[in-house]
């Protein structure tokens, strides 16, 4: 009987555990592996002028987002909610501008807050550049400025691509600086083909300072950062070790993961897993057998990508950009960042919005605290 009774003790604390470790590796997969597209259900209402949708907190949050049609291979631009059925579960959306409708749509969409969709549609002057890098050239879009001396490099964030820095590029271009928007190698578009899985911006970094190269060797001689989401590690790394960190002047982070030990112990608590199992998600990547086993080149460094409790780890100029309805990253982290770095980072708040959308939320707020922060910064410190 005492047999029977401690097996089966020991039966109710393995489920849990074996529970918890199979979440983890799930986890661990997914941080680092490209997903599925996340498609909704989609048509236009009779008038042609309304894209209905399914509706969830994305598809019904303010501002202007896009939508693809992976039949016709076609995005459209989407504005104001005009109708929101709870019952039904869609919402209704105002195509902008109006003559911009397709002649059809759906029956199933992806939700994208990129809103501009192609070079042209931000600004005339562009030209597709490759930078050279350590597996081949990466393509990158420079967008041609009235300052040629300051150059921005836009990082996009993990799983996305390039096109989702046009909002960053249309951000800054107020202030004339010359803008290069680099792919790194876990992007589809690099070739040869490069890395399988994310490594959270601790390889990613390198190709960026190949672009910073490339902007130093076509004459920048003052290089401001802008990373969004991973982007955001990305920059900070780039800062930290590059060969030209003397020509680095600013950094813009948007949505930034400034310590991805916190970021995923977050996602842990989103999905109503204890702390426990965001430890071993964190343990796995940073095991190297794991690792290999999930196509890392190399096990991930969580100490390297750490800047929340380190004091003054920052010496640039920061600015951050940071809704406090973000759930992918907490504000919190943000905020615990900028106390880790009072002299250096600035953390703003910006109106409601999801992960890195705070652009589409309010281009014209967004745009106002990014120019402002960096004529009083950069341009007055600089001269």
């Amino acid at each position: 009987m005492l047999t029977t009774r401690r097996g089966l003790v020991g039966l109710a604390f393995l489920v849990p555990v074996a529970a918890l470790s199979g979440f983890a590796v799930v986890m661990a997969r997914k941080i680092v592996k490209r997903g599925p597209k996340d498609y909704r259900r989609a048509e236009l209402t009779d008038d042609g002028r309304r894209v209905r949708i399914d509706l969830d907190d994305y598809t019904k949050a303010q501002g202007d987002f896009g939508v693809f049609d992976p039949v016709t291979d076609r995005y459209t631009r989407v504005g104001e909610v005009t109708l929101i059925d709870e019952d039904r579960k869609y919402v209704e959306r105002r195509i902008h501008p109006p003559e911009s409708a397709p002649a059809s749509l759906g029956p199933v969409v992806d939700w994208t807050p990129d809103v501009f969709f192609e070079p042209a549609a931000v600004a005339g002057g562009f030209e597709e550049v490759q930078i050279p890098t350590d597996f081949g050239a990466a393509p990158a879009w420079l967008f041609l400025g009235q300052t040629p001396d300051t150059w921005v490099i836009h990082i996009h964030g993990s799983w996305t691509d390039r096109s989702i820095m046009f909002r960053d590029v249309h951000a800054f271009s107020p202030l004339g600086f010359t803008s290069l928007v680099p792919s790194f190698r876990s992007d589809l578009e690099v070739s040869p083909p490069q890395a399988e899985s994310s490594h959270l911006g601790q390889t990613e970094w390198r190709d960026v300072e190949s672009a910073v190269a490339y902007a130093v060797f076509h004459g920048a001689q003052r290089i401001i950062l802008s990373g969004w989401s991973m982007g955001g590690t990305i920059a900070l790394l780039t800062a930290e070790c590059s060969a030209y960190r003397d020509r680095i002047v600013g950094i813009v982070l948007v949505g930034p993961v400034t310590s991805w030990r916190k970021t995923i112990t977050a996602g842990a608590a989103r999905a109503g897993v204890p702390a426990a199992g965001a430890g071993l998600v964190i343990s796995l990547l940073q095991a190297p057998p794991f690792a290999r086993m999930i196509g890392l080149e190399e096990p991930i460094n969580f100490n390297a990508l750490e800047w929340v409790g380190v004091p003054n780890r920052v010496a640039v100029p920061t600015l951050v950009l940071h809704s406090r309805a973000d759930q992918e990253v907490p504000w919190e982290i943000s905020a615990a960042f900028q106390r880790s770095n009072p002299d250096t980072v600035t953390l703003i708040s910006l109106p409601e919005a999801h992960h890195t959308q705070e652009w589409n939320a309010s281009p014209p707020t967004f745009t106002n605290e990014l120019t402002s922060w960096i004529s009083k910064t950069i341009l007055t410190e600089q001269g």
